[in-house]
Protein backbone atom coordinates (compact mmCIF):
# COMPACT_ATOMS: atom_id res chain seq x y z
CA UNK A 1 0.00 0.00 0.00
CA UNK A 2 0.70 3.66 -0.06
CA UNK A 3 0.83 5.53 2.78
CA UNK A 4 0.81 9.76 2.38
CA UNK A 5 1.09 12.22 4.43
CA UNK A 6 0.67 16.50 4.08
CA UNK A 7 1.87 18.66 6.49
CA UNK A 8 2.64 22.93 6.15
CA UNK A 9 5.41 25.34 7.79
CA UNK A 10 5.14 28.78 7.88
CA UNK A 11 0.83 29.43 8.44
CA UNK A 12 1.43 32.62 10.87
CA UNK A 13 4.63 34.36 9.96
CA UNK A 14 4.96 38.05 8.34
CA UNK A 15 7.58 37.46 6.58
CA UNK A 16 8.82 34.73 4.26
CA UNK A 17 7.06 31.77 2.09
CA UNK A 18 4.24 29.68 2.72
CA UNK A 19 5.66 25.80 2.19
CA UNK A 20 2.92 22.56 1.81
CA UNK A 21 4.33 19.42 1.51
CA UNK A 22 3.54 15.79 0.69
CA UNK A 23 5.40 12.54 1.73
CA UNK A 24 4.67 9.18 0.20
CA UNK A 25 5.88 5.76 1.31
CA UNK A 26 5.84 2.56 -0.56
CA UNK A 27 4.94 -0.53 2.17
CA UNK A 28 3.74 -4.28 1.98
CA UNK A 29 1.47 -3.65 5.19
CA UNK A 30 -1.85 -4.25 4.39
CA UNK A 31 -3.46 -3.29 7.63
CA UNK A 32 -5.40 -0.27 7.82
CA UNK A 33 -2.74 2.34 9.58
CA UNK A 34 0.51 0.41 9.59
CA UNK A 35 3.40 2.43 11.93
CA UNK A 36 6.13 2.93 9.77
CA UNK A 37 8.15 4.02 12.54
CA UNK A 38 8.13 0.49 13.84
CA UNK A 39 8.63 -0.52 9.96
CA UNK A 40 11.48 1.46 9.83
CA UNK A 41 13.13 1.01 13.64
CA UNK A 42 16.29 0.46 12.10
CA UNK A 43 16.82 3.28 10.52
CA UNK A 44 14.16 6.16 11.33
CA UNK A 45 13.16 7.19 15.02
CA UNK A 46 11.11 10.16 16.73
CA UNK A 47 13.60 10.97 18.97
CA UNK A 48 17.26 12.18 18.22
CA UNK A 49 20.14 8.84 17.76
CA UNK A 50 23.16 10.13 19.82
CA UNK A 51 25.21 8.09 17.43
CA UNK A 52 23.92 9.13 13.98
CA UNK A 53 22.85 5.72 13.02
CA UNK A 54 19.16 6.42 12.34
CA UNK A 55 17.44 9.93 10.91
CA UNK A 56 15.51 11.75 13.26
CA UNK A 57 11.76 11.76 11.58
CA UNK A 58 9.33 13.68 13.77
CA UNK A 59 7.07 16.52 13.95
CA UNK A 60 9.66 19.44 12.68
CA UNK A 61 9.14 21.36 15.89
CA UNK A 62 10.42 18.00 17.94
CA UNK A 63 13.65 17.91 15.34
CA UNK A 64 14.75 21.65 14.55
CA UNK A 65 14.99 24.81 17.00
CA UNK A 66 16.81 27.94 16.41
CA UNK A 67 18.94 26.75 19.79
CA UNK A 68 19.35 22.92 18.29
CA UNK A 69 20.17 24.51 14.58
CA UNK A 70 19.18 23.25 11.80
CA UNK A 71 21.38 19.66 10.66
CA UNK A 72 19.49 16.78 11.98
CA UNK A 73 16.48 18.25 10.24
CA UNK A 74 18.31 19.10 6.61
CA UNK A 75 20.35 15.43 7.48
CA UNK A 76 16.35 13.81 7.57
CA UNK A 77 14.92 15.41 4.35
CA UNK A 78 18.14 15.16 1.92
CA UNK A 79 18.41 11.17 2.45
CA UNK A 80 14.48 11.26 1.84
CA UNK A 81 14.70 13.48 -0.81
CA UNK A 82 17.49 11.46 -2.50
CA UNK A 83 15.76 8.38 -2.28
CA UNK A 84 12.97 9.82 -4.65
CA UNK A 85 14.71 11.83 -6.63
CA UNK A 86 17.98 11.12 -6.80
CA UNK A 87 21.63 13.27 -5.85
CA UNK A 88 20.94 17.26 -4.46
CA UNK A 89 23.25 19.74 -5.83
CA UNK A 90 22.85 22.38 -4.22
CA UNK A 91 19.96 24.56 -2.73
CA UNK A 92 18.57 25.49 -6.13
CA UNK A 93 18.77 21.81 -7.41
CA UNK A 94 17.10 20.14 -4.56
CA UNK A 95 14.13 23.27 -4.98
CA UNK A 96 14.29 21.78 -8.67
CA UNK A 97 13.29 18.59 -7.88
CA UNK A 98 10.69 19.47 -5.28
CA UNK A 99 8.74 21.97 -5.99
CA UNK A 100 9.86 22.87 -9.92
CA UNK A 101 7.05 25.13 -10.41
CA UNK A 102 8.76 27.66 -7.67
CA UNK A 103 11.68 28.56 -9.16
CA UNK A 104 10.61 30.74 -11.66
CA UNK A 105 8.91 32.61 -9.15
CA UNK A 106 11.83 32.80 -6.97
CA UNK A 107 13.94 34.48 -9.32
CA UNK A 108 11.67 37.72 -9.37
CA UNK A 109 13.51 37.82 -5.99
CA UNK A 110 16.02 39.82 -5.18
CA UNK A 111 16.23 38.02 -1.41
CA UNK A 112 15.60 34.12 -2.60
CA UNK A 113 18.75 34.42 -5.62
CA UNK A 114 21.75 32.18 -4.50
CA UNK A 115 24.54 34.27 -3.37
CA UNK A 116 28.05 33.62 -3.94
CA UNK A 117 28.62 31.72 -2.11
CA UNK A 118 25.50 29.88 -1.64
CA UNK A 119 26.41 26.76 0.74
CA UNK A 120 25.13 23.53 1.04
CA UNK A 121 24.14 21.83 2.89
CA UNK A 122 23.23 24.69 5.24
CA UNK A 123 24.09 22.85 8.11
CA UNK A 124 24.94 19.31 8.91
CA UNK A 125 28.45 18.27 6.53
CA UNK A 126 28.24 16.85 3.42
CA UNK A 127 29.86 13.48 4.23
CA UNK A 128 27.23 13.15 7.17
CA UNK A 129 24.46 13.48 4.61
CA UNK A 130 26.21 10.95 2.03
CA UNK A 131 27.38 8.25 4.95
CA UNK A 132 23.43 8.62 6.28
CA UNK A 133 21.93 8.31 2.91
CA UNK A 134 23.31 5.21 1.96
CA UNK A 135 22.68 3.47 5.76
CA UNK A 136 19.37 4.43 4.94
CA UNK A 137 18.70 3.11 1.54
CA UNK A 138 20.30 -0.12 2.35
CA UNK A 139 17.64 -0.48 5.99
CA UNK A 140 14.43 0.75 3.63
CA UNK A 141 15.43 -1.99 1.35
CA UNK A 142 15.32 -4.69 3.45
CA UNK A 143 11.98 -3.65 5.22
CA UNK A 144 10.93 -3.50 1.45
CA UNK A 145 9.61 0.10 2.77
CA UNK A 146 10.52 3.22 1.12
CA UNK A 147 9.80 7.00 0.47
CA UNK A 148 8.24 7.51 -3.07
CA UNK A 149 7.08 10.75 -2.69
CA UNK A 150 8.60 13.93 -1.92
CA UNK A 151 7.12 17.36 -2.55
CA UNK A 152 6.23 20.85 -1.72
CA UNK A 153 4.58 23.76 -2.78
CA UNK A 154 6.21 27.17 -2.07
CA UNK A 155 3.96 30.49 -2.13
CA UNK A 156 6.66 33.69 -1.71
CA UNK A 157 5.12 36.76 -0.33
CA UNK A 158 3.85 37.69 -3.75
CA UNK A 159 2.10 34.60 -5.45
CA UNK A 160 0.47 34.76 -1.31
CA UNK A 161 -0.48 37.73 -1.77
CA UNK A 162 -2.26 36.90 -4.80
CA UNK A 163 -3.75 33.79 -3.76
CA UNK A 164 -4.97 35.08 -0.83
CA UNK A 165 -6.72 38.24 -2.10
CA UNK A 166 -8.58 35.94 -4.96
CA UNK A 167 -9.24 33.17 -1.34
CA UNK A 168 -10.42 35.83 0.96
CA UNK A 169 -8.71 33.86 3.80
CA UNK A 170 -5.65 32.40 4.56
CA UNK A 171 -7.34 29.19 5.27
CA UNK A 172 -8.50 28.69 1.85
CA UNK A 173 -4.51 29.55 0.41
CA UNK A 174 -3.39 26.91 2.42
CA UNK A 175 -6.20 24.36 1.73
CA UNK A 176 -5.44 25.35 -1.75
CA UNK A 177 -1.81 23.76 -2.02
CA UNK A 178 -2.82 21.01 0.11
CA UNK A 179 -5.71 19.87 -2.67
CA UNK A 180 -2.85 19.86 -5.32
CA UNK A 181 -1.03 17.46 -3.18
CA UNK A 182 -3.80 15.56 -2.84
CA UNK A 183 -4.78 15.27 -6.47
CA UNK A 184 -1.47 14.50 -7.49
CA UNK A 185 -1.28 11.78 -4.84
CA UNK A 186 -4.45 10.46 -5.93
CA UNK A 187 -3.84 10.26 -9.65
CA UNK A 188 -0.68 8.28 -9.10
CA UNK A 189 -1.43 6.36 -6.30
CA UNK A 190 -5.03 5.47 -5.93
CA UNK A 191 -4.86 1.69 -7.73
CA UNK A 192 -2.38 1.31 -5.01
CA UNK A 193 -4.25 1.13 -1.82
CA UNK A 194 -4.05 4.84 -1.25
CA UNK A 195 -3.95 6.35 2.45
CA UNK A 196 -3.19 10.21 2.79
CA UNK A 197 -3.45 10.99 6.33
CA UNK A 198 -3.30 15.47 6.64
CA UNK A 199 -2.57 17.47 9.69
CA UNK A 200 -5.75 19.86 9.84
CA UNK A 201 -6.29 22.59 7.23
CA UNK A 202 -6.33 26.09 8.89
CA UNK A 203 -8.46 25.03 11.83
CA UNK A 204 -11.29 23.38 9.68
CA UNK A 205 -12.76 20.41 10.79
CA UNK A 206 -15.22 19.48 7.86
CA UNK A 207 -13.91 18.43 4.55
CA UNK A 208 -16.37 16.65 2.83
CA UNK A 209 -17.57 19.82 0.58
CA UNK A 210 -14.71 20.45 -0.85
CA UNK A 211 -13.20 16.65 -1.77
CA UNK A 212 -16.61 16.38 -3.03
CA UNK A 213 -15.74 19.85 -5.56
CA UNK A 214 -12.25 18.48 -6.25
CA UNK A 215 -13.28 15.57 -7.10
CA UNK A 216 -16.65 15.60 -8.71
CA UNK A 217 -15.71 12.36 -10.77
CA UNK A 218 -15.36 10.20 -7.72
CA UNK A 219 -17.95 9.06 -5.37
CA UNK A 220 -17.10 10.30 -1.56
CA UNK A 221 -18.20 7.92 1.65
CA UNK A 222 -18.12 10.36 5.05
CA UNK A 223 -16.18 7.24 7.28
CA UNK A 224 -16.10 9.85 10.23
CA UNK A 225 -16.75 13.75 11.06
CA UNK A 226 -15.71 14.82 14.17
CA UNK A 227 -13.47 18.23 15.99
CA UNK A 228 -10.73 16.47 15.87
CA UNK A 229 -10.74 13.76 13.14
CA UNK A 230 -12.66 13.47 10.06
CA UNK A 231 -12.22 10.43 7.37
CA UNK A 232 -13.31 9.81 3.72
CA UNK A 233 -13.34 7.14 1.44
CA UNK A 234 -13.10 8.51 -2.00
CA UNK A 235 -13.80 5.46 -4.90
CA UNK A 236 -13.80 5.56 -8.98
CA UNK A 237 -14.05 1.95 -10.31
CA UNK A 238 -11.16 -0.04 -9.19
CA UNK A 239 -9.02 3.44 -7.62
CA UNK A 240 -9.70 4.53 -4.49
CA UNK A 241 -8.22 6.89 -1.22
CA UNK A 242 -9.16 7.13 1.98
CA UNK A 243 -8.11 10.47 3.70
CA UNK A 244 -7.69 11.42 7.06
CA UNK A 245 -7.75 15.22 8.42
CA UNK A 246 -6.59 15.36 12.16
CA UNK A 247 -4.75 17.00 14.69
CA UNK A 248 -1.33 16.13 15.56
CA UNK A 249 -1.29 13.91 12.55
CA UNK A 250 2.57 14.38 12.39
CA UNK A 251 2.94 12.36 16.00
CA UNK A 252 0.66 9.50 14.67
CA UNK A 253 1.67 8.74 11.03
CA UNK A 254 5.76 9.29 9.73
CA UNK A 255 5.32 10.47 6.50
CA UNK A 256 3.15 13.38 8.05
CA UNK A 257 6.31 14.13 9.84
CA UNK A 258 8.43 13.69 6.84
CA UNK A 259 6.12 16.02 4.77
CA UNK A 260 6.56 18.24 8.01
CA UNK A 261 10.10 18.58 7.68
CA UNK A 262 10.46 19.27 4.25
CA UNK A 263 8.50 22.17 4.71
CA UNK A 264 9.99 23.30 7.63
CA UNK A 265 13.14 22.68 5.90
CA UNK A 266 12.96 24.86 2.52
CA UNK A 267 11.27 27.46 4.52
CA UNK A 268 14.27 27.80 6.64
CA UNK A 269 16.78 27.54 3.79
CA UNK A 270 14.61 30.52 1.88
CA UNK A 271 14.63 32.57 5.34
CA UNK A 272 18.70 31.76 5.35
CA UNK A 273 19.21 33.62 1.98
CA UNK A 274 16.78 36.17 2.93
CA UNK A 275 18.82 36.81 6.15
CA UNK A 276 21.45 36.87 4.28
CA UNK A 277 20.37 39.91 1.36
CA UNK A 278 19.90 41.74 4.12
CA UNK A 279 22.36 41.40 6.21
CA UNK A 280 24.84 42.02 2.87
CA UNK A 281 23.18 45.84 2.38
CA UNK A 282 23.27 46.07 6.58
CA UNK A 283 25.67 43.95 8.24
CA UNK A 284 24.53 45.27 11.94
CA UNK A 285 21.13 43.39 11.13
CA UNK A 286 19.79 41.05 13.90
CA UNK A 287 18.29 38.03 11.57
CA UNK A 288 14.65 37.20 11.57
CA UNK A 289 12.60 33.29 11.19
CA UNK A 290 9.70 36.54 10.47
CA UNK A 291 6.90 35.34 13.31
CA UNK A 292 4.82 38.20 13.52
CA UNK A 293 6.74 40.14 16.54
CA UNK A 294 9.75 39.92 15.75
CA UNK A 295 8.78 40.36 12.23
CA UNK A 296 7.55 43.93 12.75
CA UNK A 297 10.89 44.01 14.48
CA UNK A 298 12.52 43.20 11.50
CA UNK A 299 10.75 45.56 9.38
CA UNK A 300 11.21 48.85 11.25
CA UNK A 301 14.81 48.03 11.69
CA UNK A 302 14.91 47.73 7.40
CA UNK A 303 12.54 50.58 6.72
CA UNK A 304 15.54 52.88 5.84
CA UNK A 305 17.09 49.61 3.43
CA UNK A 306 13.68 49.12 1.77
CA UNK A 307 12.83 52.78 1.07
CA UNK A 308 16.16 53.06 -0.30
CA UNK A 309 15.90 50.08 -2.52
CA UNK A 310 12.22 50.64 -3.67
CA UNK A 311 10.82 47.43 -2.34
CA UNK A 312 7.34 47.17 -2.62
CA UNK A 313 5.56 46.02 0.70
CA UNK A 314 3.11 43.90 -1.39
CA UNK A 315 6.39 41.79 -2.47
CA UNK A 316 7.40 41.78 1.06
CA UNK A 317 5.10 41.66 3.49
CA UNK A 318 2.28 39.18 4.12
CA UNK A 319 -1.33 40.63 3.91
CA UNK A 320 -2.68 37.98 6.16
Amino acid sequence: MIIAGIDEAGYGPLLGPLASAACAFYTPDAEPTPCLWARLKKCAGKSRCKKGRKLHINDSKAVYSPSAGVSELERAVLCLAEQVHGLTVGLDGLLAMVDPDVIPFLAGYAWYRPSDPDPFPLAASAMNVRIATNAYTAATAAADTRCVHYRVRLLPERQYNDMTAKTKNKASTLFSLAARHLDDLIRTYSDQNLLIVCDRQGGRSHYGDLLRMMFEDWSLRIVDETTARAEYLLTNGDRQARIIFQEKAEAECLPVAAASMLAKYTREALMHRFNRYWKSHDATLKPTAGYYNDGLRFLEDIKPLRERLGIDDFDLIRTR
